[in-house]
């Protein structure tokens, strides 16, 4: 299997916004490299697929495919690569979005030793490592220790070129953090600088684009301009619709953020329908 031949077609798909032929696509392809016994071929499409299924909030499916190829890598004998703690960052950003807090600190904490061991300290994975742990840390309230990782990324992301949807992901982490810390001032100027290197990588383009928009509706609501907010969060919810439909966890908290403005603006209708359409969600995704 030619894996750049995949990856060229599966871009197509999503470019198209053909979401139902890319995952038909994947799941194909991935059957045919563990039938061929091209393992690393599999191995990549398995950590393709089980973001695409991060995206949907279909949490256990991911994980079985991350659990799939870090067996294949261990079968290769590179269960101490890049490629392995590469695949344990994104198999433990799913444990993150599961609720499953333990597990992914630890998966992240066993990627950073290989990429220790290996000399990656400079390495832009190395960012997406720390930007991750600092959402552990914020998750947990403890707001200290998430500023100094999101401080870590961009000190690895400095030194490097061609990273500024890295840079922007960090920064929109940033601005919530300060929303968190009632930092209003310092999450205004973090937004903005997130949107900025957005715009160097096509902006609205970048599927973390509507978390920075998200985070522009929050700041938005904390100033009490609540017409504005809605506009945001209604923004973001028509970018991830767009890309991953509107039953997703993510949905489901722009339809809440929604909602509480609705409730501001003293309209009980509005306010009611979309936070139905935000439990509807819940209740269908949480076990």
């Amino acid at each position: 299997m030619d894996i750049n031949q995949f990856f060229s077609r599966l871009d197509t798909f999503f470019a198209n916004r053909e979401m139902r032929e890319a995952e038909l696509y994947m799941k194909e392809s991935l059957e045919a490299a563990e039938q061929s016994g091209e393992l690393r071929a599999a191995i990549a499409i398995c950590n393709e697929l089980g973001g695409y299924y991060r995206k949907l909030s279909r949490y256990q499916e991911g994980a079985e495919l991350y659990e799939k190829a870090l067996a294949y890598l261990e079968q290769l004998g590179l269960s101490n690569s890049e490629h392995y703690a590469t695949t344990l960052i994104n198999y433990a950003t799913t444990c993150t979005q599961a609720g499953e807090k333990e597990r992914a600190l630890s998966f992240f904490q066993k990627a950073a030793a290989i990429f220790e061991e290996k000399g990656l300290t400079t390495d832009y994975r190395v960012a997406a490592l720390h930007n991750n742990i600092s959402s552990l840390y914020q998750d947990a309230a403890d707001l200290p220790n998430a500023e100094k990782h999101l401080r870590m990324a961009l000190s690895v992301l400095e030194g490097l070129t061609g990273t500024e949807s890295e840079a922007a992901i960090t920064y929109t982490n940033w601005a919530q953090l300060c929303l968190a810390s009632d930092r209003l001032a310092d999450a205004e100027e973090k937004a903005s600088l997130a949107l900025a290197a957005f715009e160097k990588t096509g902006g609205e383009h970048d599927t973390h684009y509507a978390a920075a928009v998200n985070v522009l509706g929050k700041i938005s609501y904390t100033k009490g301009d609540y017409t504005a907010a809605i506009a945001r969060f209604q923004e973001a919810m028509k970018l991830i619709e767009q890309e991953f439909g509107g039953g997703n966890m993510s949905y489901a908290v722009l339809c809440d953020n929604t909602a509480r403005c609705y409730q501001k603006l003293g309209d009980a209708g509005l306010a009611e329908t979309f936070a139905d359409k935000a439990r509807s969600i819940y209740e269908r995704l949480r076990p």
